[in-house]
């Protein structure tokens, strides 16, 4: 009797656990898919990601925002990347739409469209034989390694030159506040291409000469092709960095610290039913995200919805909670009718 008492119990919490779905949250309202626009506090926002598990990111445009750069000591930093005054050791060219310039050992003509932006080259001796270029790729241009730095709508600059290095003056001082950009040169390639010179250098008691081909007399590198280029900078000072007119925010030891304001991208993380403020000035509010499934969001103001999104919260979690005691009712009276079962079995004395 006493195992069909336990069998009958445990089949009819199985059969409540089979039979029932647990409440799912469902709230009113519009929801948005990755990609999608949102306007919240009077601010715009676009859903940049929704991620499964009920977290997603909201982005908006700071068109004041803070960028950043580091300059660390002893790095070097591209002539594409800086500028300033009387500038000796940057170089460069503007390439008209429609002119001709020297390339790959011919001539090519130039067309420039604006809107992609990109720059085509075209054999003029083969009209089939052609090469593209957008900012930032590099080209041969009369020997030099040039970089594609700017194409506008009828013309496109390339420049060469450089690198700098970054050399914070240091010496007896535990906190710099001066740094240098030293022009890099490497004396091999130099006294290479010029036929005055041999084509290599050498060290003398720490000094480096080049020799003269006429009298081999040998001459400090600094004296034959002239004193590196230095551009120094201090703290809060400027520097035209990237084309942006930075402020030098610090330099230590170990780098130099860079800040300027500029267009950026800010990020608004999202979590199921978790509080986040969004919005402008006195617009802000707080606002609450809702995920019904993991291709869309909804978003809703916490003081007008959150106490409904609660209440359906607490109704699952109490589903989740009587699911959890049926479960350990079935446990429990398989366990009992295997023990009366065996105890069944069990050899009788006397």
């Amino acid at each position: 009797m006493y195992f069909a008492f336990f069998l009958v119990l445990g089949a009819a919490a199985y059969g409540l656990i089979v039979t029932t779905s647990a409440p799912a949250v469902s709230m009113d309202g519009q929801s948005y898919a990755s990609g999608d626009p949102v306007t919240l506090g009077e601010r715009s926002y676009t859903v940049a990601s929704i991620d499964s598990g009920g977290e997603g990111e909201l982005t908006w445009t700071d068109e004041s925002g803070e960028l950043t750069a580091t300059l660390e000591n002893g790095s070097e930093v591209p002539v594409t990347d800086v500028r300033w005054e009387n500038q000796t050791d940057r170089y460069e060219s503007t390439f008209e739409d429609g002119g001709q310039i020297p390339f790959n050992d011919s001539q090519y003509g130039v067309s420039i469209n604006g809107s992609a932006p990109s720059m085509t080259l075209t054999s003029v001796n083969d009209t089939n034989v052609s090469e593209s270029f957008a900012p930032g790729d590099s080209l041969t241009y009369r020997t030099n390694e040039t970089t594609v730095t700017e194409i506008g709508e009828s013309d496109a600059t390339v420049v060469w030159g450089g690198p700098y290095a970054v050399d914070v003056n240091n010496e007896s001082v535990s906190n710099p506040t001066n740094a240098t950009l030293v022009e890099v040169r490497n004396y091999g390639d130099l006294a290479s291409a010029d036929p005055a010179l041999y084509n290599e250098t050498t060290r003398i008691e720490g000094t480096l000469y080049v020799t003269l081909r006429e009298d081999n007399t040998n001459v400090p590198v600094e004296e034959y092709f002239g004193p590196k280029e230095r551009h120094r900078i201090a703290e809060n000072g400027t520097l035209n960095y990237n084309g942006n007119v930075t402020t030098v925010t610090s330099i230590t030891n170990e780098s130099v610290d860079l800040a300027w304001n500029g267009t950026v991208t800010q990020p608004v993380e999202l979590v199921e039913g978790e509080n986040f403020t969004a919005g402008v000035g006195s617009a802000e509010t707080t606002y609450f995200p809702v995920f019904p499934d993991d291709s869309s969001v909804q978003i809703f103001e916490t003081a007008d919805r959150y106490e409904e999104y609660s209440e359906q919260r607490a109704e699952k979690s109490d589903y989740e909670d009587r699911r959890l005691g049926l479960w350990g009712i079935v446990d429990i009276t398989v366990i009992a009718a295997i023990i009366l079962l065996m105890a069944a079995y069990l050899p009788v004395r006397g």
